[in-house]
């Protein structure tokens, strides 16, 4: 019976170390993007894709076959320098997982030498082609490294009413990216490290903007940008500098000339028009639950909504099929220093066939020649049962918060989750000590759990918990109730 047991437990090491082995790959031609030499990560719930020669960006990262990113079809397979000699109409943007460094205001200068801002951003962190590798983390998780070449800040900016690039005296700070990530055999969760690097000799205070370009259109020709919407916490007691909730980053004047001068024109005189064009937009929705705000994708709104998210997640929902990803970041910290004052942002593009982005920025950091600051970022997907999204943590999504009708007898919640396991209920007494456990299901990130569930509870039950329990018995809470 000692030899069956042993020969059984080294056949599950074989299988969880052969499973953890293959879970990356390097594809040619991965997705007929054309590209070579694309690094790929995978389980059974999720696939996802870095790109060395589109700037080690991620342009996949899928549930299932629902994608979540936005790839640019104009770039595939293209590949480009580290000149940062581009022009504003030259941006080289693949799509998908993007980096700028800030503050954004102090990466060029302007004619009189002063430092500015450029757009498009800093090439070399941004748009240039990354070293890429199969690493291995101290926990012996096969991972995905990438780094950038070395940006040298301020970069040209190009004169347009003299047609040339102005250059600056000096290069002033010298930066370098890295990241690092992995995925587990058993869930949805992307585990990120990035690692922001001075190389100069000089001590400068930086950050980045960490964006996420998603996917807004079922097809183009539809323009049905209200299926596809972005959620994010926030509290009345966090206020933009400026003393406002959050900020809308195009006026309805800004709006009216965009549309006019890049889509179609319109007419001032027309009161329909006006009505319909004048304004910041009706995709910003505003609190769609207590401590939620919600911006649906308008291609003629090409703006951002600038807000300190309360809480450290930020969620991109695809409406059509149900699925929820999520960004789980570092929290705000009051007593840090913020580009702008925000740590995330939603934006609206209305470039190529259009995109919402979630942006992401980190703390701005002063660094030491040779030091360096690394961010912690997690991401998830599930299949939900609807949204708002109401709240998320590390064991996956709320849409209806766990509920018992002392009435009925019932217990209610709705939730997607990121880890593969069984769902257990558990109930406890006033001092935390379990009174009884109700297994209710096999669960993964494919599969809405939707809790109906009649329940006697004891007078003693004063708390219960819904947990996800995994492969190796741990339990990973989902959602809380105090009765």
């Amino acid at each position: 019976m000692k030899k069956i047991t042993l020969c059984l437990l080294l056949l599950v090491s074989i299988s969880s170390f052969s499973q953890q082995e293959k879970t990356i790959s390097i594809e040619k031609n991965y997705n007929n993007w054309v590209w070579n030499d694309v690094y790929v990560a995978k389980n059974k719930y999720i696939s996802l894709a870095v790109v060395p020669e589109a700037a080690g960006r991620i342009l996949e990262y899928n549930l299932g076959d629902v994608p979540s990113l936005w790839v640019n079809p104009k770039l595939l397979g293209k590949s480009f320098g580290t000149s940062d000699e581009v022009k504003m109409n030259e941006w080289r943007n693949f799509g998908g997982y993007r980096l700028v460094p800030l503050p954004i205001e102090n990466s060029s200068i302007d004619k009189n030498g002063n430092k500015s801002n450029r757009w498009p951003p800093p090439v070399v962190i941004g748009d240039a082609p990354y070293q890429v590798s199969i690493g291995e983390n101290s926990e012996g998780k096969k991972t995905i490294e990438v780094k950038s070449g070395v940006q040298e800040l301020p970069v040209p900016f190009y004169y347009g009413k003299e047609k040339k690039f102005l250059y600056p005296d000096k290069i002033e700070e010298k930066i370098q990216y890295a990241r690092s990530l992995y995925i587990e055999p058993n869930s949805s969760l992307v585990y990120i490290n990035h690692t922001l690097k001075n190389v100069g000799d000089k001590t400068i205070k930086k950050g980045l903007m960490i964006s996420s370009q998603h996917v807004s259109w079922s097809d183009s020709k539809l323009q049905d940008g209200h299926n596809f919407s972005a959620f994010i916490p926030f509290s009345e007691d966090l206020k933009l500098p400026s003393g406002e909730q959050f900020e809308i980053s195009a006026t309805p004047q800004q709006r009216w000339n965009y549309i006019d001068r890049n889509r179609f024109k319109i007419d001032k005189n027309n009161p329909e028009h006006i009505k319909k064009y004048f304004n910041i937009g009706d995709n910003w929705k505003g609190e769609v639950a207590p401590g939620i705000y919600e911006v649906e994708y308008e291609y003629n709104t090409m703006a951002g909504l600038h807000i300190i998210s309360s809480k450290s997640w930020i969620c991109y929902v695809n409406k059509i099929t149900n699925t929820a990803f999520v960004k789980i970041m570092e929290p705000y910290d009051a007593a840090k220093e913020y580009d702008h004052g925000i740590n995330m942002a939603i934006f609206c593009s209305g470039l190529e066939t259009g995109y919402i982005e979630t942006e992401v920025k980190t703390p701005l950091y002063t660094l030491q020649p040779k030091e360096s600051f690394t961010y912690k970022e997690i991401q998830g997907a599930a299949k939900i049962e609807t949204s708002p999204v109401l709240d998320v943590n590390l064991t996956g999504v709320i849409t209806k918060k766990l509920h018992f009708n002392k009435e009925t007898k019932s217990l209610e919640g709705s939730y997607g989750v990121f880890i593969e396991g069984q769902a257990v209920l558990i109930l406890k007494d006033s001092n935390g000590k379990i009174v009884e456990e109700v297994i209710l299901e096999e669960v993964n990130p494919l599969k809405v759990l939707q809790l109906r569930q009649k329940i006697s509870v004891d007078k003693s039950v004063k708390g219960i918990d819904i947990v996800v329990r995994d492969f190796k018995s741990v339990n990973h809470v989902l959602d809380s109730l105090k009765i």
